[in-house]
């Protein structure tokens, strides 16, 4: 069966991409509220094949007022194209569904991790209030329409208020002050998030 023993963190799937020719990293200062996504979307609504797109990692990024963030941005690293996809859940574009089918049949339990790349930023308390989410380049997806910048992955950890099992869930979140985010967990109603809403 399919195995996922090979996991590997954001900087490993950056790195894979690398390696395979799907990412192509950007240098020069780029404008999270105005430049990122259009030129990423460029390769969309240009005509590019599936098999020629590629994620971004913006290494110099700033905001339209000038602002720099000490944080690169990655687009479209995730699903960004099929073999993208692929790369991600380490298997064959081919074999993408049948890793999904797998996955879903197999759940894995939550594990909590005393170390790792998941604790090199933690901000709490005074860090939170002071400037909490502006310390984070979260680009602006549409310019001139977009009300907000929009964290286009989010992932929202919650749990079963009866039973206690944990579901985690990828959403748009808009970005609403320094210490909230505003998602609508209806839209996903498959991924247990609104469930415990209910519940709760």
């Amino acid at each position: 069966g399919a195995s996922m023993r090979n996991y590997v963190d954001m900087r490993g799937h950056i790195k894979n991409l690398e390696t395979k020719g799907l990412l192509k990293r950007v240098k020069r200062e780029m404008n999270k509220d105005t430049e990122i996504h259009p030129l990423v979307r460029w390769q969309y609504r240009g005509g590019l094949k599936d098999s020629e797109r590629m994620g971004f990692l913006f290494e110099n990024v700033v905001d339209a007022k000038g602002k720099k963030y000490p944080y690169p941005v990655a687009i479209g690293v995730m699903s960004g194209s099929v073999p993208i996809y692929a790369t991600g859940l380490q298997c064959e574009p081919e074999d993408v569904l049948k890793r999904w089918q797998y996955a879903l049949e197999h759940p894995i339990p939550p594990a909590m991790v005393e170390e790792g790349s998941v604790h090199e930023v933690v901000m709490t308390g005074e860090a939170v209030r002071k400037e909490g989410l502006g310390t984070l380049p979260i680009p602006i997806s549409t310019p001139g329409f977009d009300n907000a910048p929009y964290a286009s992955c989010s992932m929202f950890i919650t749990k079963d208020p009866d039973t206690g099992r944990q579901n985690i869930g990828n959403y748009r979140a808009m970005v609403k002050s320094p210490t909230r985010m505003g998602m609508n967990p209806e839209v996903e109603l498959n991924q247990g998030i609104y469930e415990h809403w209910l519940k709760d």
